[in-house]
This record gives C-alpha cells, structure tokens and sequence, in this order.
C-alpha cells in the first residue's frame, strides 16, 4: 500500500485545540525513475504553462506510486495563535508531532505539547487514536481498498488541477531553486463539490513555483476568494484563509514539505475565530527498515 502526501488548502481542525494538519510533499522520482528538463527551455522562449504543470503532475505521481516519503520519518513543530479583530495575538499553542509510516500509511502523532509532555490523559487520547487509525487502516485492506484518513486534504493531481485554469507569469528563484511561477485559478461554471474541502478549493486562486530543473514543486501560495457556509458537526461560515506551503528537496528522488503558513477567519453561529497557524519540518531521517 502506498502512502499519498497530499496538498492540504484549508480546513485545519482548529475547535479541537492545537491542530494536528498534514500537508505533504507533492513531488518525487522513485523506482529508479528520473524526470529531467532535457529539452532546456532558455529565455526568453518560455515553456507553456500547461507542459510546465504535466511535468509536474508526473513527477508527483511518480511519487505517489513510489511510496518513497515511507522511508522516512519526520518531526513537525507547530504553532497556532489566536488573533483579535485587530490582527493582534491573543494566545499561543505550540505542539511536536513525530510523522511515520503506519500500515502502510503516513501518520501524524503529537508527542508534546506547549514545550511539555504529554499528560496522562493526552498520552491515552494519542493511544486510543493510534488504535484506531490502524484498526481502520486493515478494516479498508481487507476490503481491498486503500484507506483515506481525511477528506479533507486534496492530492496534487489531474483531478485537483483540472478544475484551474492555468497561467505562465514568470520565473523566479526560491531558495536557489529557479523556478517557472504558474497562477491558478478556478474555471468558470459548475465545479466538481464531492467532498468537503471542494467548496473551499473551487474558490481557491493561488500560485505554484517549479523547479526548472526537475520540475518539483518548491512553493504553493494560495487565497480563498469567495466565502462560503458549511455545515460540519457545527454551522460555520469560512470568510477567508491565505496560506503558503514550501517544500526542500531531500535527494535526488523526495521533495518534502518544509514550512506551512496559513491565516484564516470564521463564524461559528455568532463568533468570530481567527488563526494563524504556521508549521515546520524540523528534522527528517531515513527509517533503517532492514
């Protein structure tokens, strides 16, 4: 069973206290495969967005068929403060969750929180959770069927990207990486709304930096444009969310994710809720599964 790294735009599980979100990667070569700009394009005769985006839709699903991001594990910090109407910081939460392979499949698990262990009753939460996951994760194997954890996260794929139109604006270097800079944003008419985090995504207009070496995704910027009300255990209306995702090539075949920055405004009934949540990718090692 592989395990999908996946774009997370909105929705951070924020009413349950300091939230556990998952973006991933969205890029790798595996099995031995290489993805190369052999037909070097060179200023000022640019590449089409739509070839510079297939190259990266390719390498991702080389990826994501690859399973290659199981090898590792990973330590996120996360960080999560409250804001005022005015923007102003009125409470901070801070967690440590260790990312890992677990049936097959990535899983997060918070380790600490506000610079603490876990107390007695968080470390049984954790377990009780833990047990779940893989209960679940065989319960969707025995089915012959691979288990999907949340919903709410939307995979870097066609059929995340054919709902955009796509636009070439440039080129631009991010953390020595030169990259070919793409807009998205959504097709006029009806859009797919499947799931829960559609709604969000179909209102959604942003920007993609790849790599012009491997075409890897190095940076995903992103801005919800139009609000919308939702009913999700609760009755809310998500108002705006701007976030940023960066990723770091590890080797030759895994780009990981790095940073995540994401500010959002709600209603929930009559109260406003503001975040602005930021996350980092502080250490990675390769798993010895020998």
């Amino acid at each position: 069973m592989t395990v999908r790294y996946v774009l997370l735009f909105v929705f951070v599980v924020f009413m349950m206290g300091l939230t556990a979100v998952v973006p991933g990667a969205i890029t790798a070569v595996g099995r031995g495969q290489t993805i190369q700009a052999t037909d070097a394009f060179s200023e000022p005769t640019f590449p089409a967005a739509r070839t510079i985006l297939d190259r990266a839709l390719e390498r991702a699903s080389i990826q994501e068929e690859s399973g290659i991001q199981l090898v590792f594990e990973y330590l996120v910090e996360s960080t999560v403060e409250s804001l005022d109407k005015e923007g102003a910081t009125t409470e901070v939460q801070t967690a440590r969750s260790r990312q890992y392979a677990l049936e097959g499949v990535l899983y997060e698990e918070l380790v600490e929180r506000d610079g603490q262990p876990l107390d007695e009753d968080d470390a049984r939460k954790e377990q009780e959770k833990k047990e779940s996951f893989v209960r679940k994760v065989r319960e969707h194997a025995a089915r012959g069927e691979e288990y999907e954890p949340d919903d709410m996260n939307a995979l870097f794929d066609e059929n995340l990207m054919d709902r955009y139109n796509i636009e070439f604006v440039g080129t631009e270097v991010i953390r020595d990486y030169a990259c070919w800079v793409l807009r998205f944003e959504p097709r006029p008419g009806k859009l797919p709304e499947k799931r829960r985090i559609d709604k969000a995504l179909n209102r959604s207009t942003g920007q993609l930096w790849i790599t012009q070496d491997d075409y890897g995704v190095a940076r995903v910027s992103f801005e919800m444009q139009k609000p919308f009300r939702y009913v999700w255990g609760l009755v809310a209306t998500l108002r705006s969310t701007v976030g940023q995702l960066d990723f770091e090539r590890v080797d030759q075949a895994l780009w990981t994710p790095l940073t995540f920055d994401l500010t959002l405004d709600m209603r929930v009934f009559f109260k406003g809720i503001r975040r602005h949540i930021q996350q980092e990718w502080i250490a990675r090692h390769r798993v010895d599964v020998s």
